[in-house]
């Protein structure tokens, strides 16, 4: 960054403005982060429901097949 040519006041009232822009950036960063995080928790939540689903479907499904074989013999 070139030398700043500017009095003290406009210098500080510079830094001033920078650091309640970081401020603003970094608080809206977070609230992304915090609604993604939401977001991939919803999404694994989801996962997780799904497969026990699909765990519950096999195993409902393997007396009745087991079942069967047993009965044929």
């Amino acid at each position: 960054m070139s030398p700043y040519r500017a009095t003290d006041e406009q210098l500080d009232r510079e830094i001033a403005t920078l650091e309640r822009m970081a401020r603003v950036r970094l608080r809206r960063a977070t609230s992304e982060l915090n609604d993604l995080d939401r977001d991939l928790r919803e999404l694994r939540r989801e996962r997780a429901r799904r497969a026990a689903r699909a765990a519950e479907m096999i195993a409902g499904q393997v007396p009745a097949s087991a079942e069967s074989s047993t009965s044929e013999s």
